[in-house]
Parts: structure tokens; C-alpha cells; sequence
């Protein structure tokens, strides 16, 4: 084995640098190393890189938090995993100790620590992480498919907050992945769905993984085109996975609807109205990574309910990343997966 790889680090504000690394080695007796098979992009990625940042990430740290892998060696406490096990990884490392972890919200541990932006992630060849973080995925579960486990996770965590029933009408704005896997649950929950964006690649996307209504945001007018399948009532559920559409979103949503705020920009002000959010009761919540969902995800996607795969638009090596995130910004790609092989 080679024992240098390539990484995709996190270079300053606006700057993906890909460097030359030490294959890394085991920090302590419950962490192993892992032989990854590659990572998603996610848009915290984006934001990132972004100039002026909207996520923070460690100077220096390989990015990449949508990994997965198998295990390549095993430090002398590890008692639950081997070499050789194939495993996904909950990159949000919690304390366990602070308020919020022990009333069951490790999403919002007041000490945590994620691999990809504070340490070491998944551009890169290789990544190591600490036993407890880990969960088995199935040889059977195409890569194409598995790379979306960590999303999918955080998807969840939303989509069990809005409880969709068979035959209501989800409005879903923002047909990125982050987008796509809330119409693709919507749907395999029996909802009628209706998506919208700007980008004609994710529109094209968005009809081909089936979704029931496909609307371009540039062309069309998203509030007319709800209110006339839903005889001017809205949408049961209208999910923001952009960021800065809750405005649109209350206007979008039917009496006694919920709305899901997915997406964060956090430099966005969006305009609310509080009146039409009481008037009308609708119920807000927001939606931050993945409490105890990595299981489930697991679950949905080696059980075929859902197969995000043919949003994989474009599939590069570690040394092509920059191409990967200049497409993804500019809405050329659906989902931009980054290979290690």
C-alpha cells in the first residue's frame, strides 16, 4: 500500500486545496482505519468553500463528510468491527456529557466534533474514525446508492418531524440531492409531489426519478401552479431545502399544513409574515443533521424503497475535485460523488 494519498483539503475562504498526505494512522485504541470508496458532496461543502464562508471548517482539514468504506485495521479496544466489515460513518462526533446530549439531542451537542470540517474526512483515500460512529452497510448495496446514506439520514430526521400522509400534496423547493431525497421519502409515503428549481439539469433529473410535478422556477409560477392541483388550498407539506424560501413557503402551505426548513444560507433574510403563520396554524420546523437516523437510512436504501443513484450526475477522482464543486455551485450536477478508487 501506498503511503501518501491524495486529499481535498480545505485551503482558506474560497480555497479547495489538493494535497499530498500521510496515509493516516489509527489516534487510539477504539478508532480504525478505513479504505473508502468514496464520498458525496454535500452543499455544506459549497458553503464552505464559499467566499464569504457560510459553514466553518478547520484550516488544513480533509474535507467530506458522506463516506463510506471498509475497514483496513482495527485499534486493540475495537471489540464490534473487523477488517474486512464494509461500514458507513456518522461523521458528528458527540460528548455524550453536555445538556443536550443527555436530553437525547446529539445533534445539538455543545462540544461536537465532525469529520470533514473539523477533522479529517472522506476526500481522500483513506480516513480514519472511532468505532462508535460506525454502522455495517451491506456488500449488496451498490456504491452508487450507499454514498447516500449520510444525507439520507439527516432527510429522515425531517421527514418523520412533517409526518406526510398517502394522498396529501408536499411541495419540495430546490431539486438538489438534499431535495430529491425529501420528494423520493414524500413519495415512497404515498404523497403527491411537487418540486421546483431553477437549473434545467435537476428539473430533468427531477422527471426522471419520477417525481409528479416538475416545476421551473423561471419559467412558471410555483404559488399558481400549487394552488391550482390543490383547488387553492396548498400543500400539506412544503419543505425548504435551499435556505432562504421560508417566505414562499407560508405561502405555499395549506391551513393546519407544516413546513420542513431544510436548507441553511446563513447569510439569507428572508421576509416572514408571523400573521399568515398564526392565522393559518401552520407548524414550523427546522431540520439540523441526524439524530439516530443513520440506522434507518441505512434500512430505507439496502431495502430498496428509495435508490437515489441515478442522481449521480458526475463521478470524479480526488485529483478532479475542483470540477466536481465549480458544477455542483453552478447547478450542472444533481449529485457530484468524489471516487477513491
Amino acid at each position: 500500500m501506498s503511503e501518501t494519498m491524495l486529499a481535498g483539503t480545505f485551503g482558506g475562504v474560497g480555497i479547495l486545496k489538493i494535497v499530498e498526505r500521510p496515509i493516516p494512522q489509527i489516534p487510539a485504541d477504539d478508532w480504525v482505519l478505513i479504505k473508502n470508496e468514496g464520498c458525496g458532496v454535500c452543499g455544506s461543502d459549497l458553503h464552505i468553500l464559499a467566499d464569504p464562508p457560510g459553514f466553518e471548517a478547520t484550516l488544513g482539514a480533509v474535507l467530506g463528510h458522506e463516506f463510506l468504506g471498509h475497514i483496513v485495521e482495527v485499534g486493540a479496544a475495537v471489540k464490534d468491527f473487523k477488517v474486512g466489515d464494509r461500514v458507513a460513518v456518522n461523521p458528528n462526533m458527540t460528548c455524550g456529557i453536555c445538556r443536550y446530549c443527555k436530553v437525547g439531542l446529539p445533534n445539538h451537542c455543545e462540544n461536537w466534533t465532525t469529520l470533514g470540517l473539523h477533522k479529517d474526512g472522506g476526500f481522500a483515500s483513506h480516513t480514519v474514525a472511532p468505532q462508535g460512529y460506525l454502522h455495517r452497510v451491506s456488500e449488496a448495496v451498490a456504491f452508487e446508492t450507499a454514498v447516500w446514506i449520510e444525507p439520507l439520514s439527516c432527510v429522515v430526521n425531517g421527514t418523520d418531524k412533517v409526518a406526510i400522509q398517502p394522498g396529501q400534496t408536499a411541495v419540495v423547493i430546490g431539486a438538489g440531492p438534499i431535495g430529491m431525497l425529501h420528494g423520493m421519502m414524500f413519495k415512497a409515503a404515498g404523497a403527491r409531489v411537487i418540486i421546483s428549481d431553477l437549473a434545467p439539469v435537476r428539473l430533468e433529473a427531477a422527471r426522471q426519478v419520477g417525481m409528479d410535478i416538475v416545476v421551473n422556477g423561471k419559467e412558471q409560477n410555483l404559488w399558481e401552479v400549487v394552488m391550482d392541483i390543490t383547488n387553492g388550498m396548498g400543500a400539506e407539506v412544503v419543505a425548504d431545502t435551499v435556505g432562504n424560501q421560508f417566505g414562499t413557503a407560508v405561502k405555499l402551505a395549506a391551513r393546519g399544513g407544516k413546513i420542513a426548513l431544510f436548507g441553511m444560507i446563513e447569510h439569507a433574510t428572508p421576509a416572514v409574515k408571523q400573521h399568515d403563520i398564526t392565522r393559518n396554524e401552520l407548524t414550523v420546523v427546522g431540520v439540523f443533521v441526524s439524530p439516530y437516523t443513520f440506522p434507518r437510512a441505512i434500512q430505507i436504501l439496502e431495502s430498496g424503497i428509495i435508490d437515489p443513484s441515478p442522481l449521480n450526475t458526475l463521478t470524479l477522482p480526488v485529483a478532479e475535485m475542483q470540477r466536481g464543486i465549480d458544477a455542483a455551485r453552478a447547478g450542472e450536477a444533481v449529485k457530484v460523488v468524489i471516487s477513491a478508487n
